[in-house]
C-alpha cells in the first residue's frame, strides 16, 4: 500500500475503526464494569506492543517519553475513563456522542488562538458537521431519561482531555533528533494508560476479569479494531492532516456506530441516523484540508497523539452502562 493510497483512504479507516468500540463495549456490559474492561484491554495492548518496539530496538529520550506519557494521558486514559463513566452515570450514549462531538469546534476555536484560522469555510464546515450529529443522534438524545449531571460532567471532562491531547500534540512538536512514528506513540501511550487503568481497577475492587468467554471476546475486538486500527489511524490522520481535520472526521462516528450496532445486533437504524451521516459528511468535505498537488498537508510536520479517541474511544466508541445496551450508540470508544 503506497503512502499517497495510505493517506488518502486513512479518514474512512479512523471512523470506522473508531466506531468499532462500540461493538467491543456492548459484547463486555453484560459481563464487567467499563474499568475492568478498559484495564485488560491494555493488559493485552501495551505488552503487545512493548514487545514490538523493543525487537525493533526502538530508543527513547526522556523528551519524547515525557511527551507522549502526557498525550496518552490524555488522548486515551482521560478520555475512555470519561466517556465510559458517563454511561455509567446513566447519561444515555446519544447524548454522550453529543457531548463528545463538540471536540472539533472546539480544537478549532483553540487553535485559532495559536494563529491557525481556519477562516469562514472552516466555522461552516464545523456548524454544518455538529448539525449532522443531532440529526444523527436524535431527539432523546437531549430528552432520555436517566441523564443527570455527573454522567453530563464525566462526558465533558473526557471530550476536554481528547480535545487537548489533539491540540497539545500539535502545539508540542517531538525533538527533532528522534523521528519516531505512531508505532512508537501507541507503545508508550499504551503503557502510560495500562498504569492508569490499574490503578483505578485495583482500587476500586474491579480488576479480577469474568470467566464469561464473551469478555475476552471483546477484549480482542477492542485491542485489534479499536486500539491498534482506531488510535493507530487518529494518530495518522492528525500527522498527515492536522488536529482540526482530525477532529472533523469524528463528527461522523455516531452514524458509524449505529450502522455497526444495526449488522452486528440487529438494533434499528433510523432514517433520520442516516439523513445525519450525510450531513456530517458534507461538513467534513467542506473542513477537510486540501494541499497542493504532490504536497503534504499543512500540519504534516507535526506529531499527534490520541485523542486519542474516542472514539470510541474508539475503544473505538465507547462505554455503556453495565448489564444493559444502549439506547444509542456513542460517538467512540477507543
Amino acid at each position: 500500500m503506497t503512502k499517497s493510497f495510505l493517506r488518502h483512504l486513512a479518514p474512512a479507516l479512523l471512523v470506522v475503526m473508531w466506531s468499532s468500540g462500540f461493538v467491543g463495549a456492548t459484547f463486555a456490559a453484560p459481563v464487567a464494569p467499563a474499568t475492568t474492561t478498559l484495564l485488560w484491554r491494555y493488559v493485552v495492548a501495551a505488552p503487545l506492543m512493548v514487545v514490538v518496539v523493543l525487537a525493533l530496538r526502538r530508543r527513547y529520550g526522556p523528551r519524547y517519553l515525557r511527551r507522549e506519557a502526557v498525550l496518552g494521558a490524555l488522548g486515551q486514559a482521560g478520555y475512555l475513563y470519561g466517556v465510559f463513566r458517563a454511561v455509567e452515570e446513566g447519561l444515555p450514549a446519544g447524548t454522550a456522542a453529543l457531548l463528545a462531538s463538540l471536540q472539533p469546534a472546539l480544537v478549532a476555536v483553540v487553535m485559532s488562538g495559536f494563529g491557525r484560522r481556519g477562516g469562514r469555510r472552516q466555522a461552516a464546515g464545523l456548524a454544518v458537521g455538529f448539525a449532522g450529529v443531532a440529526l444523527a443522534v436524535g431527539p432523546d438524545a437531549l430528552t432520555g431519561s436517566g441523564a443527570g449531571a455527573a454522567g453530563a460532567l464525566w462526558a465533558v471532562l473526557g471530550m476536554l482531555s481528547l480535545s487537548a491531547a489533539a491540540v497539545l500534540g500539535d502545539l508540542w512538536p517531538p525533538p527533532a533528533a528522534e523521528k519516531h512514528g505512531v508505532l512508537d506513540s501507541l507503545a508508550v501511550q499504551s503503557v502510560i494508560a495500562l498504569g492508569f487503568f490499574a490503578v483505578v481497577a485495583v482500587s476500586s475492587g474491579q480488576a479480577a476479569p469474568p470467566a464469561d468467554p464473551t469478555f475476552w471476546l471483546a477484549i480482542a475486538w477492542l485491542v485489534g479494531l479499536a486500539f491498534l486500527g482506531g488510535y493507530g489511524m487518529y494518530l495518522y490522520v492528525q500527522r498527515t492532516r492536522g488536529p482540526v481535520a482530525v477532529s472533523t472526521w469524528l463528527y461522523l462516528t455516531p452514524a458509524v456506530s449505529a450502522a455497526w450496532a444495526w449488522a452486528m445486533f440487529g438494533q434499528e437504524l433510523p432514517l433520520l441516523t442516516v439523513v445525519g451521516f450525510v450531513v456530517s459528511l458534507a461538513g467534513v468535505l467542506v473542513v477537510r484540508p486540501a494541499p497542493e498537488r504532490g504536497t503534504p498537508a499543512k500540519d504534516s510536520r507535526r506529531s499527534g497523539a490520541a485523542v486519542t479517541p474516542g472514539p470510541p474511544r474508539g475503544c473505538g466508541r465507547p462505554a455503556h452502562s453495565r448489564g444493559r445496551a444502549p439506547a444509542r450508540v456513542p460517538p467512540s470508544a477507543n
